[in-house]
């Protein structure tokens, strides 16, 4: 079968997907392609995890998911596998594996490598192979490609086909945005690209695909997430001058905003996660000036630190020390409603009460914890370190007959004053002037 051939039958809605890395990139692509019929082979390493998707549960929250896990085993359209010689039956691979930093704060390509030796052993003649994952610009073609020519009898760019096409999708809504959001697919010729879009049209035949060769195609997503983590220190600077200055952050901000075309300035907030602060560092080495990255991430860094020292200070004015009190620490996750705890500056926060001697009562709606009443009981200071919706209907005057009554309140996202203007909360980015 040849290049275009393997096109036709792409077009036609006949062929067969596998996905390397069952994670929150690759299980949700593979359920998204299985609900619109496609045959998917999922292969991942972790036995674990493996068996918590053959038995139909989601290893983590992803809106749709539960159903849409349960659809594709009862279709038959799933199949979870370590093994990855069942791969020779797809027609497109999919790379979706983790990368991660290391001790040293370097790009760990561990997974990528590995599954690159794996992959290699079976792949057959007319097969794309599409990388998914965040990676360096160039990687497609200076690693991957390189690889293949060394350890296959395969020849690139005719029995092997290549790609890049980066996942775009935030956590949790994946299903839902990968028939939503535009592609960025670039391939190592035009046919390859040609069937990676035909691929993702499959998903939503209006999806908007973005052509463009192997490196911008890299470069686009690290683009993206390096210049939103940028915008997260820099409001999160703003905030921390509104304190200096006695200022209300929100407040300013939402002025700003307000019906003006060049304001867009998000609102301060801990800013964490696996993949924002770490993809600076896929370029910060080949950048003219890498100090802006370097600088941002400590900024975003620095917020934790920050609120824990400001609850210090109103226990302390209080006549309390951090040793001993009891804290309640509402969010766990690294962003709203997803349960990834990755890099995420709530744990952050808990980890640092700890090291401050706080007795720590922890609560998240997305893990099985102590209910919010339990962790409020008896609190001598609150904190809000996730911004779950969920958090939003509680009542920082209602929530206070459930603490001690001389009990500090922490907004770390500026969401319960805005409610209540008139309750007494330590907000980031705002200091009220008695």
């Amino acid at each position: 079968m040849t290049a275009k051939a393997l096109l036709e039958r792409v077009s036609s809605g006949d062929f067969k997907v596998g996905i390397v890395g069952l994670g929150r990139v690759g299980l949700p692509l593979g359920l998204a392609f299985a609900r619109k019929g496609v045959d998917v082979i999922g292969i991942d390493r972790d036995q674990e995890l493996l068996a918590q998707i053959q038995d139909g549960v989601m290893p983590f929250h992803e809106n749709g998911g539960d159903y849409a896990l349960r659809d594709a085993l009862a279709s038959g359209k799933l199949r979870a596998s370590a093994n990855y010689e069942a791969l020779q039956d797809a027609d497109i691979i999919f790379i979706t594996v983790a990368t991660g930093l290391n001790n040293e704060q370097r790009v760990d390509y561990s997974q990528l490598q590995a599954a690159l030796e794996e992959i290699a052993i079976y792949l057959r003649p007319v097969q794309v192979l599409v990388l998914r994952s965040t990676v360096s610009p160039g990687t497609l073609e200076k690693v991957v490609k390189p690889f293949l020519k060394k350890n296959t009898d395969l020849e690139v760019g005719k029995d092997v086909l290549l790609a890049s096409a980066p996942e775009r999708i935030a956590a949790g809504r994946a299903l839902e945005e990968l028939e939503t959001l535009p592609e960025i697919v670039g391939g190592l010729d035009d046919v390859t690209t040609d069937i990676v879009a035909e691929a993702m049209r499959t998903l939503n035949p209006q999806k908007v695909i973005h052509r463009t060769n192997p490196t911008s195609a890299e470069l686009a997503k690290l683009f993206t997430n390096v210049y939103r983590y940028v915008r997260f220190a820099v409001a999160n600077e703003f905030a921390l001058l509104a304190e200096l200055y006695e200022s209300d952050a929100h407040e300013i901000i939402g002025m700003i905003n307000d019906d003006y075309p060049r304001g867009g300035i998000p609102l301060p907030g801990p800013c964490g996660g696996p993949c924002l602060a770490k993809d600076g560092y896929l370029l910060v080495e080949e950048l003219s000036f890498p100090d802006f990255i370097l600088t941002a991430w400590k900024l975003n860094e620095a917020v934790p630190a920050h609120m824990v020292s400001r609850l210090k200070d109103e226990l302390s004015a209080a006549g309390k020390k951090m040793e001993g009190s009891k804290v309640a620490v509402l969010g766990m996750a690294f962003k709203a409603d997803i349960d990834d705890l990755r890099q995420s500056p709530a744990m952050r926060i808990s980890e640092l009460l700890v090291r401050e001697g706080a007795i720590v009562a922890a609560h998240d709606p997305f893990h099985d914890t102590p209910s919010v009443d339990t962790v409020l009981t008896d609190a001598d200071a609150v904190v809000l370190a996730t911004n779950h919706t969920a958090f939003r209907q509680l009542k920082v005057s209602e929530l206070r007959t459930k603490t001690k009554p001389d009990c500090i309140f922490v907004d770390c996202w500026g969401q319960w004053i805005q409610a209540e203007p008139d309750e007494d909360i330590v907000t980031f980015g705002r200091v009220k002037v008695s």
